[in-house]
C-alpha cells in the first residue's frame, strides 16, 4: 500500500511539472504613462536541460511595439540559452548576438487591439534563464515631415503666383 502511494504522488508530481512547463505563461505591464505608453517584464528561469518553448500571451491596444531579449551565462554551461527562434505575433526577432550573450530584439511592430503572443524557442545548458522587456506607444495622429511642410508651402506659394500673374494678364487684356 505504501508503494501506491508513492507511486501515485510521484506521478502527480510529474503531471504537475509537465503542465507548468508547456503552460502559457502571461505578462503583466507596468500602468501607462501619461502619454499612454508602457512596459512589461516576461521571462523564464531554472530551464532544464534541453529544447523548450515557452509562449507569453497579452492583450495591447492598437499602436506600435517592440521587444529585447537576453541570455547570458558566466563560465558554467549549465547556465547557457541558445536561442533558435524569437517571434512577437510571428515575425522574427532580429540577432543582435549569439554564443555567451545571446541578445535579439524587435522594434516598429504595427499591433491591433486584442491579444498577442511572444513564442520563445532555444536549447538550455540545463539552468538557464533568459529576460525580455516588451514595450508600446499608443497609435498617434500623423504628424508631417518637415519636408512635407516645405513642399506644401511651396504648392501654396506656387498657386498664389499664378493667381496673382492671371490677374494682371486679365486686367491687361481688359484694358486694351
Amino acid at each position: 500500500m505504501k508503494s501506491v502511494v508513492i507511486a501515485a504522488t510521484v506521478a502527480a508530481a510529474l503531471l504537475a511539472a509537465a503542465s507548468q512547463a508547456s503552460a502559457t505563461q502571461s505578462i503583466t505591464f507596468d500602468p501607462p504613462a501619461p502619454d499612454g505608453s508602457f512596459s512589461g517584464m516576461f521571462g523564464d528561469t531554472g530551464l532544464a536541460s534541453g529544447a523548450f518553448t515557452d509562449t507569453f500571451t497579452f492583450n495591447m491596444p492598437t499602436g506600435v511595439g517592440g521587444a529585447t531579449i537576453s541570455s547570458e551565462f558566466t563560465s558554467d554551461q549549465m547556465n547557457n540559452i541558445d536561442f533558435t527562434s524569437v517571434t512577437f505575433n510571428g515575425q522574427q526577432f532580429n540577432i543582435g548576438s549569439t554564443g555567451q550573450v545571446e541578445f535579439r530584439s524587435l522594434v516598429g511592430v504595427p499591433v491591433t487591439n486584442g491579444p498577442q503572443t511572444v513564442v520563445v524557442s532555444g536549447t538550455s545548458g540545463g539552468n538557464g534563464s533568459f529576460a525580455g522587456t516588451l514595450s508600446f506607444a499608443l497609435a498617434g495622429a500623423t504628424v508631417p515631415e518637415p519636408a512635407s511642410w516645405a513642399l506644401m508651402m511651396m504648392g501654396f506659394g506656387g498657386a498664389g503666383a499664378l493667381i496673382r500673374a492671371r490677374r494682371r494678364i486679365v486686367g491687361a487684356a481688359n484694358a486694351a
